[in-house]
């Protein structure tokens, strides 16, 4: 068991780590370097730990933070709470929009930013006209 469980967060509908839950995850499931963040193998696939960078540091992270995707046939939801009855994680914060940045919900325009994700950003990214 690990010695502190890692941060598990959810910001939007999307579910992060940070680099202490990475350590933890290691030391029960082999993990696989990328090059830009981790792959943990588990049953019937593996969950893809993916660097995030440009955000605001959320409350009580230690070291990176890593954006959670499943890939082949797992069920992310089951590991996650597996991880948390196994003391590798603990649950952090669920935020609707990215704590310490400026919501998105000012803007009306179509492209509302509802998450950290690239995409999500790219759609999102364009000058603002102010209220007057």
């Amino acid at each position: 068991m690990a010695g502190q469980p890692g941060a598990l967060y959810r910001v939007g509908g999307r579910r992060y780590v940070d680099s202490q839950a990475v350590y933890n995850l290691a030391s029960s499931h082999d993990v696989v370097q990328l090059p830009n963040g981790w792959r943990v193998l588990v049953r019937g696939g593996s969950v893809r730990c993916a660097v995030v960078q440009g955000r605001p540091e959320l409350p009580g992270q230690r070291g990176e933070l890593y954006e959670l995707s499943g890939e082949g046939d797992i069920n992310l939801k089951d590991h996650r709470a597996a991880w948390v009855s196994r003391s590798l994680v603990r649950a952090a914060g669920r935020f609707e929009s990215w704590p310490g940045e400026q919501a998105a919900a000012s803007c009306a325009c179509a492209a509302k930013a509802s998450c950290a994700c690239g995409p999500c950003r790219a759609r999102h990214d364009h000058e603002h006209e102010e209220a007057s």
